[in-house]
């Protein structure tokens, strides 16, 4: 981070996965999301009440902005946004040394119920015509963004309650509980809890976890 108070916009925080732990290390932090059950989800999370992290509801579009930040994270969240809205407003208030760091790939590395959870996934996702694209790409082909370095981190142990786990699904678009019915995020998680709790003792998800990031500079649009 650049030299000064360490202060860090979360954009699309979800359950706060991200801000909770960066609120250990940082002198500030803002967790911004629109959604409302996902903070109420955040906000009972062990840390969410430190003194550092602050919480927004609000989408990125709508969020006043008040830099500069030394960090700006978005963790698999950054396709929900209106680029050419955002990223111009994250560059204006973006420390002049600081970056956009974008979390693409996050995942558990070898659980057993993965073959499982790809026969669910299609069955409950609203996007059913989803085609996969490379974000930083799309990205740097409209002029919203200049890719740094991107680094796979190594796997790391990880733990989490199940219902954490069934939980962390809803941040994805696919899943958000503003696009999908209560009878389909009850069916969802109870299919789910079903799969996973076979393979787990106590409750607890246990596995390593790995993420792509990519640093990089936003900028205002296509030149």
């Amino acid at each position: 981070m650049p030299p000064g108070r360490r202060t860090v916009l979360d954009l699309g925080c979800g359950t706060g996965d991200v801000t909770i732990p960066l609120g250990e290390r940082v002198d500030s932090i803002v967790g911004v999301d629109p959604s409302a059950s996902m903070l109420a989800v955040a906000s009972t999370r062990p840390g969410a009440d430190n003194p550092s992290v602050r919480w927004v509801e609000s989408s990125a579009e709508e969020f006043e902005f008040q830099g500069p930040y030394s960090l700006v994270v978005a963790a698999e969240s950054l396709h929900w946004m209106d680029w050419p809205v955002v990223l111009p407003k994250i560059a204006a208030a973006l420390h002049s040394e600081g970056f956009l760091v974008l979390a693409l790939d996050r995942q558990l590395v070898e659980v057993p119920w993965a073959s499982g959870l790809a026969g669910i996934i299609p069955r409950y996702s609203t996007n059913q015509h989803y085609q996969p694209y490379d974000l930083v790409e799309e990205l740097t082909r409209r002029g919203l963004f200049e890719e740094v370095c991107r680094h796979a981190t190594t796997p790391v142990p990880f733990t989490q309650s199940v219902d954490e786990y069934v939980k962390s699904f809803h941040s994805r678009n696919g899943f958000s509980r503003e696009r999908m019915s209560g009878d389909q995020v009850e069916e969802f998680d109870e299919t789910v809890r079903a799969l996973v709790e076979r393979y787990c003792e106590n409750g607890r998800v246990r596995s390593s976890a790995r993420v792509v990031l990519a640093w990089g500079r936003p900028l205002d649009g296509e030149s």
